[in-house]
């Protein structure tokens, strides 16, 4: 595809989503499924490629082979039996024996938690490592730096204890001794999630600010402008000749 035709695909695509600001219509919808259509599509080629041709159909292949010619090991014949477990998913279409894929599907959920709890745990232990931070302002000698990055570690510990306590149910909270610091940690958590959502918004501008530059300078300017300028040097110089 030619980047002048890129371009007006890219624009046209682009002048349909923003026509839902409008409203819902038809234009819309067709764009939209479109692209779920081209999602769905390329995760299946990708599947394919990716996952089903080089780790099951390619070793069977390679092993029927050897199996023919009588050289190598037929091992990779063993994945044939995936077909078992695989097969399993397809019961979820049939409401009699629907009890069937909840075996093969409990066994993924229990590996896919148990994978993620590993994950989530070698995450997290590091960063439990790393909050805790040093609040000694004489270690390694006074100085003004010293005592600029202590004052920091120290309202980390503060912001850090406190939006702990915050969500800390197993006592009472109404106590003036736990009011303050549980007030404290709820505004530590504003803070944090107003940046994210500050954070959230300046990406969104930054993508509408990129697409309103791909339409005014690509596809306005460049191509619709050329488009025109070459139309009227087509016209004039009919008129001349």
């Amino acid at each position: 595809m030619n980047e002048p035709l890129t371009i007006w695909v890219g624009a046209i695509v682009t002048l349909a989503v923003f026509s839902y600001l409008a409203k819902e219509n038809a234009f819309y919808r067709f764009i939209q499924h479109a692209a779920l259509g081209v999602t769905v599509g390329m995760g299946i080629v990708m599947t394919i490629q990716q996952v089903l041709w080089p780790n099951w159909a390619q070793p069977i292949t390679m092993a029927v082979k050897s199996v023919i010619r009588g050289s190598g090991s037929a091992k990779g014949l063993l994945w044939v039996l995936a077909l078992v477990p695989g097969s399993l998913w397809y019961f979820q279409m049939s409401k009699k024996h629907f009890w069937v894929s909840t075996l093969v599907s409990g066994l993924f959920i229990g590996v896919a938690a148990g994978l993620a709890f590993k994950t989530w745990m070698l995450l997290i232990m590091p960063q439990i490592g790393a909050s805790l931070k040093p609040l000694n302002p004489f270690e390694g000698g006074f100085t003004l730096d010293r005592f600029l990055e202590v004052g920091s570690n120290f309202i980390f510990m503060a912001s850090l204890l406190t939006a702990l306590l915050y969500f800390f149910f197993s006592f009472s909270t109404e106590s003036k001794l736990m009011g303050k610091p549980m007030r404290f940690g709820r505004l530590m958590i504003m803070v944090c999630l107003g940046g994210m959502f500050g954070s959230t918004v300046m990406t969104r501008l930054s993508y509408l600010l990129e697409r309103m530059r791909f339409l005014y300078q690509d596809w306005i300017r460049d191509q619709v402008g050329g488009l025109f300028t070459w139309l009227w040097h087509q016209v004039a110089a009919l008129l001349g000749g």
